[in-house]
């Protein structure tokens, strides 16, 4: 079985696993966490014995640590008793700490301070620590965004500990739907700096080895849908709402990509 088929199989899909605590804990790490809610769904859905640890800039922090201070069904899953806040710097006025989530403010394209926030929330690279990245890195230039693929496996390797990343993001820009998808998001100031370096399956595979992942494997999405989503998820995703726009959606599909690095101790 191939490596994304594995990861639609389990950790990326957390109804595999029984609920309550894991037997041994495990970390997550998710990077340009933006106000995503994972961790949030997580804890409703019962799991417990992982650490969550969130990084994002310092501006994005802020504004999530209001919302999450603001509402009371969020604020009870992030112990907010134990908050850690630190009135000596303005940006870490908003960083959460508790023993299972941490949010802190960190720009990405700085690996010391990256470093520097990891060992704040406690990470633990000894532990099998799985990476998140959804949109984020390819919106750095190319070293910044490499440098962080090649950061997280000298993680894993430094800890002595499992690791993988999981990566999503845009791919084939030079066809006439990628063009018009850059088009469209550089119109909103959103370049995709990363695109043209790693523009195909095989360029994404190739990095990562290069970063030090001991395997790597990247499909497009209409790929993972038709041939590694687990049958049960697509037929809970195809009765939520009638669709019949296929021709687009097979477009998009071919222009995204899930590219996972594995690192083994």
């Amino acid at each position: 079985e191939n490596e994304l088929g594995a990861e639609s199989k389990s950790k990326v899909n957390p109804n595999d696993h029984q609920k309550g605590s894991c037997a041994q804990l495990k970390q997550i790490v998710c990077l340009g966490a933006g106000f995503d809610t994972t961790y949030f769904k997580i804890c409703k859905a019962g799991y417990s014995g992982f650490r969550y640890i969130e990084a994002d800039m310092p501006d994005i922090v802020r504004r999530k640590s209001h919302i999450i201070h603001a509402t009371k069904e969020l604020e009870k899953f992030v112990e907010i008793s134990s908050v850690d806040t630190n009135d000596t710097k303005e940006d870490e006025e908003s960083d959460i700490h508790t023993p299972t989530y941490h949010l802190a403010g960190c720009d990405l394209r700085d690996t010391k301070q990256l470093d520097k926030v990891m060992k704040e929330c406690g990470a633990d690279f000894s532990l099998p620590t799985l990476f998140l990245s959804e949109c984020v890195l390819i919106y750095l230039e190319p070293k910044f965004s490499t440098a962080v693929i090649k950061w997280a496996a000298e993680k894993c390797r430094g800890g002595g500990g499992y690791g993988r990343f999981l990566c999503y993001e845009q791919i084939r820009p030079d066809d006439p739907f990628g063009i018009t998808m850059i088009r469209n998001l550089e119109s909103r100031g959103c370049a995709l700096r990363s695109l043209k370096a790693y523009p195909t399956l095989k360029s994404q595979i190739k990095r990562y080895k290069e970063a030090g992942w001991t395997f790597a494997e990247s499909q497009d999405m209409n790929t993972v849908y038709s041939k590694i989503l687990d049958p049960k998820d697509k037929k809970r995703i195809e009765k939520l709402e009638m669709f019949d726009e296929f021709e687009e959606w097979h477009l998009f599909g071919a222009h995204y990509a899930l590219t996972i690095g594995t690192y083994l101790p």
